[in-house]
C-alpha cells in the first residue's frame, strides 16, 4: 500500500447539519489552514449515500480539495428493504418522470399549503440545507469563496443542475456524471447570468440507465443558450470510473488555475 494510502486523512463522521442534510466531510491530505482550498459539494446517485461520494475524493485528488458530501433525503427502498437514499421526485430519471406526473399535487394545492399550513416545497428545504453545510463547511475549513463547485452523480447530477442554473452567481461551475437534466424547472431562466458557470459532463457510452445520446441532448441545449459546456463519453456503463475522476481533476484545476 502507497504511503499516500496509509496516511489518507480520514472523513468526518457522519452528522447532521444545521439545514437538516446528513454530511461528511473530506479534508486534505496534509491540510493547510492558511491556503484557501477548492470546495467540492458532492451529491451521489440515487441509492447512495454520503460517504459513497467521500470515498471517490482519492481518485481525484488528495490535496487538492475540501469534499462536502451530502446525503439525499429520500430513504430508497427495494423489495421492501432499505436501498440507501435519493434526491426526491423532482430530481428522478427522465423514464420515471411520467409515473411522478401523475401523482403531482396540482399547482393551487401546492400554494394552499404554502400560504395556509407552512409548508414549504421539498426543492426549497433541500436547498436552505445545502446552503447551510456551504456556510458551515466554509466556517470549518478555509474554503475559496470563489471556487465553489457542485458535483453529482446520476440522480445527484440533476440536483447539481439545479442548483447551479438557478444560483450560477453562487458557483463556479457543475460536474454531471452519468446525470440528466431534471424537469419541471426552467435551467435556462437565468441564461445572462448562467454565461459565466462552467460546466462538465462525462458520461458512459454504454449507460443503460441514461443513454449517452440523452446527455448529448442536455449538453446541446445547454449549449444553444450560450453556456459554455464540455463533454466528454467514456467506454463504461452507469458507474464512476478512475478516468473520469482523473479528468474531472484535471478540469477542475484548469478552471481554478485560470482565475488566479
Amino acid at each position: 500500500m502507497s504511503s499516500n494510502r496509509r496516511n489518507a486523512p480520514p472523513s468526518e463522521s457522519a452528522t447532521t447539519g444545521i439545514g437538516g442534510l446528513v454530511e461528511a466531510r473530506f479534508v486534505p491530505q496534509r491540510y493547510e489552514p492558511n491556503y484557501a482550498y477548492p470546495l467540492l459539494a458532492l451529491f451521489h446517485p440515487r441509492g447512495g449515500d454520503e460517504q459513497q461520494m467521500v470515498r471517490s475524493m482519492p481518485a481525484m485528488s488528495w490535496r487538492n480539495y475540501v469534499g462536502l458530501s451530502l446525503r439525499g433525503p429520500e430513504v430508497c427502498t427495494r423489495r421492501d428493504r432499505h436501498d440507501g437514499f435519493g434526491w426526491g421526485p423532482d430530481f428522478a430519471r427522465p423514464d420515471r418522470m411520467a409515473a411522478r406526473s401523475s401523482a403531482l399535487v396540482n399547482e393551487g394545492e401546492l400554494v394552499r399549503r404554502r400560504l395556509f399550513e407552512d409548508q414549504r416545497d421539498a426543492c426549497d428545504a433541500l436547498e436552505d440545507g445545502v446552503f447551510s453545510a456551504i456556510r458551515e463547511t466554509r466556517r470549518a475549513l478555509h474554503v475559496h469563496s470563489e471556487r465553489i463547485f457542485l458535483v453529482g452523480c446520476g440522480e445527484g447530477a440533476a440536483v447539481a443542475y439545479r442548483l447551479g442554473l438557478s444560483y450560477p452567481e453562487r458557483f463556479a461551475g457543475v460536474v454531471a456524471i452519468n446525470g440528466w437534466l431534471p424537469g419541471g424547472f426552467r435551467p435556462l431562466a437565468r441564461l445572462k447570468e448562467c454565461r459565466d458557470l462552467r460546466i462538465l459532463v462525462v458520461h458512459g457510452e454504454w449507460n443503460a440507465r441514461v443513454s449517452v445520446h440523452a446527455a448529448r441532448r442536455d449538453v446541446a441545449a445547454l449549449r444553444a443558450g450560450g453556456i459554455r459546456v464540455a463533454f466528454q463519453a467514456y467506454p463504461c456503463a452507469h458507474r464512476i470510473t478512475s478516468p473520469m475522476l482523473s479528468d474531472v481533476d484535471t478540469w477542475l484545476i484548469n478552471h481554478c488555475t485560470a482565475s488566479e
